[in-house]
Formats: structure tokens, C-alpha cells, sequence
């Protein structure tokens, strides 16, 4: 069954090791990056209407792991498109903790806990 990229954050939200694959860095690297909420409780984020640049993100997420602009998406495309994109929240935080773009294993250490890159 198909899951919704939601239902795959809350299954690897409190994950302690996490695989950064070059998927997620091209992901990352088209995020359209908005202010989301109101004038004094907003906060940078994802546009979630066109959070890849166009407003359908399948198409998106296509072209940038696949290559593909043929707008031709099957249940397991969108499957793993929606698993990629929900992994791209875990990911972003990797980045933005560790200054880094590199793909690769990295996994939570100390107190407070930080991202570090392994392998």
C-alpha cells in the first residue's frame, strides 16, 4: 500500500543513523525555499504548494533522480518519490548541522545530540 510521505517521517523522525543518498543532495539542492506562516509566527521553509519549483512535484522528482520529463508517474514511482522527498526532512537537518552536502552515513552522537558524518 501506498504511504503518504507524512506517514514515512513519523516512522524515521526519531532514527539515530541515516544514509544521505545523492538523491536527497539533488532534492535538497531545487528545494523552493519561502517564508511559511504569518508575519510574526512564520519561519523559512518549503513552499508546499511548489516545493520543487513547479506544482506538480511528481514531475519534479522525476527529472531530478531520474532524469525523466515524460510526466509519466507509476504507483511505485510515486511510491518511492514520496519516501525520497519525506527522507529529504531528515536530510535537510544533516546538512544544515553538519555545514555539509555530502552524501554518506551519518549517525547521532553527544549530548545535545548532533549529527555526524560516519562513512
Amino acid at each position: 500500500m501506498h504511504r503518504s510521505p507524512y506517514e514515512t517521517w513519523a516512522e524515521i523522525e526519531h532514527m539515530d543513523e541515516f544514509t544521505v543518498l545523492p538523491e536527497h543532495i539533488a532534492i535538497l539542492r531545487r528545494a523552493h525555499i519561502t517564508w511559511v506562516g504569518d508575519e510574526w509566527s512564520g519561519a523559512p521553509g518549503m513552499n508546499h504548494k511548489r516545493p520543487l519549483g513547479n506544482s506538480d512535484h511528481y514531475d519534479d522528482l522525476a527529472e531530478i533522480v531520474d532524469g525523466r520529463t515524460d510526466n509519466q508517474h507509476h504507483s511505485s514511482d510515486k511510491a518511492r518519490y514520496d519516501r525520497l522527498f519525506a527522507e529529504c526532512t531528515l536530510a535537510l537537518q544533516i546538512v544544515l548541522e553538519t555545514g555539509s552536502f555530502q552524501p554518506g552515513r551519518y549517525v547521532l552522537r553527544g549530548l545535545p545530540a548532533r549529527w555526524h558524518f560516519v562513512e
